[in-house]
C-alpha cells in the first residue's frame, strides 16, 4: 500500500515545487484524502472489508455506521455466523432475493404472527437507496449474526510530526498500489486548479481526465457492484 510520503514527493517533483513553497505538504495531504474519498465513492470495491453484522429483532437490519475504517456501502451478505471465538465459524449460506418475489410468495413476512422470526437468515433484500440497510428473511429473533462485505472509507492521512516535513506523512493512504497513479493525478488536478499561470487550467483538466479514466467514473459502479446485479436487477 503506497504511503502519503510517496504520493507527496512524486507530486512535488511533477509540480516543480520540491521545496513545497507554492503547494505546502499539508495542502497536498488534504487533496490525497479528498482523492481517496472520490475513488471509493466511484468504485466501492477499491476499499472493502469483511465484517460480522449483529442482527436486531425484526426484518429491517443495518450495518453499523461507525468504526475504523468507516463502512459506506453494503456489497454482499454471504452466511450466518455460528461462532466468533476462537475463530469465526460460518453456518447456512444466505442469498439475495428480490423484494417483489418475497412479497408475492410470503405477503406477511414482516409479521412474526404469520412468519415466525428465527436466528438463522435464509435470504436478504437490498435497496441501493439505503446503502447500509437490508431486510432479512425470515425476520430475526435478535440473536443472529451474519457475515457481510462492506465498502469502507479509509482512515484519513494525517501528519505525525512537523507538517512541513515529508517524513511526517509516512502513513498509508488507505488504498492498494493500483490506485497510486490515479490518486497522484487527483492531487495534481487539484494543485493545478490553484495555479493561475497560463496553461494551468489545461493541465488541471488533463490530470482530472486521467484520474477519471483510471477509476472508471463514467461507469455506473453502484449498479455493477450491488447485490441486486447478481440476480438480474429485480427488486
Amino acid at each position: 500500500m503506497p504511503t502519503g510520503r510517496e504520493i507527496l514527493e512524486r507530486a512535488s517533483v511533477l509540480l516543480l515545487d520540491e521545496d513545497h513553497v507554492r503547494w505546502p505538504l499539508a495542502e497536498l495531504c488534504s487533496w490525497i484524502n479528498e482523492g481517496v474519498k472520490a475513488i471509493v465513492l466511484a468504485k466501492p470495491s477499491a476499499s472493502s472489508a469483511t465484517i460480522v453484522i449483529p442482527l436486531v429483532a425484526g426484518t429491517l437490519q443495518s450495518v453499523p455506521a461507525t468504526g475504523t475504517p468507516t463502512p459506506l456501502i453494503l456489497q454482499n451478505i454471504s452466511a450466518n455466523v455460528r461462532s466468533q471465538t476462537p475463530t469465526r465459524l460460518l453456518g447456512r449460506a444466505i442469498t439475495v432475493i428480490g423484494r417483489t418475489i418475497l412479497d408475492a410468495e410470503v405477503p406477511n413476512w414482516h409479521d412474526t404472527r404469520y412468519s415466525p422470526f428465527k436466528k438463522d437468515v435464509r435470504h436478504y433484500v437490498y435497496d441501493e437507496a439505503a446503502p447500509l440497510e437490508f431486510f432479512c428473511y425470515p425476520g430475526n429473533t435478535g440473536d443472529g449474526f451474519v457475515q457481510g462485505l462492506v465498502s469502507t472509507l479509509p482512515t484519513k492521512l494525517e501528519a505525525t510530526g512537523d507538517v512541513k516535513l515529508p517524513a511526517s506523512y509516512e502513513g498509508p493512504v488507505g488504498l492498494p498500489e493500483p490506485y497510486s497513479d490515479p490518486l497522484l493525478d487527483y492531487v495534481l488536478y487539484r494543485a493545478q486548479m490553484k495555479d493561475d499561470l497560463a496553461g494551468g487550467p489545461g493541465r488541471s483538466a488533463m490530470h482530472y481526465q486521467q484520474f477519471a479514466t483510471a477509476v472508471g467514473l463514467k461507469i455506473q459502479i453502484e449498479g455493477s457492484t450491488s447485490p441486486n446485479a447478481r440476480r438480474g436487477g429485480a427488486k
